[in-house]
């Protein structure tokens, strides 16, 4: 049985965009997807032709999409969507979100690159050091009655100090994929956001994440027509994203327990508090549909610019030890051969 090729994160978006772009011309999905069929070649056209297929079965777009495999995150608009029926609006604000990764992606990477390459030379190095070059030079030490000077030993202390670091960051790398693949995918999503929101880098970024998608879908949702209560029980139906399945269960409970959203939203620790009072505004106004797209774009800036900042706190601290380690290294080949020729 051969194997489907699966796209490429950069070949879905540039299919939705092409979408977005067709729709917003007046073109049908099925015409869109009929013009990008005959100006595809290979697999994908063979992929585009089952698409086609899917919908003239009366099977939807994500469905269709679905069996070629594309990301969560594209099937999950594609679900709200559905319930909207605002496909345009959703292929547009999901291309422009994959390509926000995909950007961040590629600058991460780019960043990381060469500083990772240095590491690992470094390391090298220092293998080299600890097993080749520093035994040579104790056994020369030995052999010549030569006392090792106080700088040498402090730096044989940093390097046998690095290797158990490394050592270690192994074995906790190592207990952390046993963990993950063993213990936490296994647990229920609630548990496992409630396990993520207790480690300080991750919080913040999954925080404003959830923020941004719940005030964008649920939005879009309002705008469709829907009330708050019919909103979150698609959230709940939905089996895409298990902890927005989870969350809105609680949030429709507790409506029906007698509280509003913008106090149950504002006691939950996933959202960004300013998401409680957005809330409490537009129901104010009668504007909550579009106080709560307003802020998604918002915030969806306010991640992006968080990623910057990370991004270029890295590689200064990565290029400062690389340095420093190098300075050492530079350090523990010299030093021994200017005891030597003193002691000459």
């Amino acid at each position: 049985m051969k194997i489907k090729k699966k796209w490429k994160l950069k070949d879905q978006l540039s299919l939705l965009k092409r979408l977005s772009s067709l729709l917003d011309k007046g073109y049908t999905l099925n015409e869109a997807l009929q013009f990008l069929h005959v100006n595809e070649q290979g697999y994908k056209k063979a992929d585009l032709q089952q698409c086609i297929s899917y919908l003239s079965s009366g099977n939807s777009f994500r469905i269709a999409l679905s069996s070629l495999q594309f990301h969560r995150d594209v099937l999950s608009y594609l679900y709200f969507a559905e319930q909207h029926g605002d496909l345009e609006f959703s292929l547009k604000e999901c291309s422009g979100i994959l390509d926000k990764k995909l950007t961040q992606f590629d600058k991460l990477t780019k960043l990381l690159r060469y500083p990772i390459f240095l590491l690992s030379t470094v390391a090298i190095i220092l293998l080299m050091i600890q097993f080749v070059i520093t035994p040579q030079f104790e056994q020369l030490y030995a052999s010549m009655n030569i006392e090792t000077s106080f700088f040498s030993l402090f730096l044989l202390i940093v390097f046998n100090g690095l290797k158990l670091s490394g050592i270690l960051l192994i074995v906790a790398a190592s207990v952390i994929v046993y963990y993950f693949f063993s213990i936490f995918k296994k647990q229920p999503a609630d548990t496992q956001m409630n396990t993520i929101i207790k480690i300080p880098i991750l919080k913040r970024i999954f925080i404003i994440s959830h923020s941004y998608f719940f005030a964008l879908q649920l939005s879009n949702l309002l705008k469709g027509g829907m009330s708050t209560f019919e909103s979150l029980k698609v959230f709940e139906s939905q089996n895409l994203l298990p902890f927005f399945k989870v969350e809105a269960g609680y949030l429709i409970q507790q409506l029906r327990a007698g509280e509003q959203l913008h106090h149950i939203i504002g006691e939950r620790c996933f959202y960004e508090k300013e998401l409680s009072l957005v809330i409490l505004h537009g129901q104010a106004n009668g504007q909550l549909s579009r106080e709560l797209y307003t802020y998604s774009q918002l915030i969806i800036d306010k991640l992006e610019q968080k990623m910057v900042k990370v991004m270029a706190i890295v590689q200064p601290a990565i290029y400062g030890f690389v340095g420093i380690i190098v300075l050492f290294v530079y350090l523990s080949m010299l030093l021994p051969m200017y005891k030597m020729m003193e002691s000459l």
